[in-house]
């Protein structure tokens, strides 16, 4: 099973065999990801015919973006981020078994998306501060506004800086847009197809397996 086109990794049939439930998470990941985009694409498509009328190339705020629905926009930016993260960690998991390469991996192939998920999607940065984030970094995380330009939304594109006595920090998050980063990964991890997935549940002899759900704690 070819796992990125560009790279060419590919996970052998014996492996792929020892990881159906691995092979099964990434064809999951691969259909809610793309239905994202789908969705995402749907909006996109009835701005940029709003924007058209008026050669609108940016919009902020109001406008075009007045009526849109930004909240689900911008959740969706959030789960495109965690899910493409995790699709692409597993890819990378599956190939090379080691946390460092795999980190090099995720970072290499899609940096901003990696960012954004460490920063906003995952948790904010804001409410979970690491020792190198700046002032600037921690107020851009909860700063998770959409903004038009040119046909798509993006998000992380509003980068405020903080003008302390010795220079300007700057966030470290950067604009990427969900429906441009779909059309780039879809070449690296879906060339020819996505993958299909299946319910069934492989037991290993003398194992079992036990269905738990608890109705009396919801959260």
């Amino acid at each position: 099973m070819i796992l990125d086109y560009v790279d060419n990794l590919e996970l052998p049939d014996n492996e792929l065999e020892k990881h159906n439930y691995a092979k099964n998470a990434l064809a999951r990941l691969s259909e809610g990801l793309d239905w994202i985009n789908q969705e995402l694409t749907k909006y996109e498509v009835v701005a940029r015919q709003e924007a058209r009328k008026e050669n609108i190339q940016l919009a902020v705020s109001g406008g075009i973006l007045e009526n849109r629905p930004l909240g689900i926009i911008s959740c969706a930016f959030q789960w495109y981020a965690v899910s493409m993260f995790n699709y692409a960690q597993l890819v990378g998991w599956l190939i090379y078994k080691d946390k460092m390469l795999v980190k090099k991996y995720t970072n290499r192939i899609m940096p901003k998306i990696t960012k954004y998920r460490n920063k906003v999607a995952a948790h904010f940065a804001f409410a979970d501060p690491r020792q190198d984030d700046n002032e600037s970094t921690l107020t851009s995380s909860v700063m998770t506004n959409i903004i038009y330009f040119e046909g798509r939304f993006y998000a992380g594109a509003i980068s405020p800086s903080t003008i302390n006595t010795k220079n300007v920090d700057e966030s470290a998050l950067e604009s990427w847009s969900v429906t441009l980063a779909h059309e780039h990964l879809s070449k690296r991890f879906w060339l020819k197809h996505f993958p299909k997935s299946s319910q069934a549940i492989m037991i290993p002899a003398k194992d079992t397996v036990e269905i738990k759900i608890d109705r009396k704690n919801p959260v």
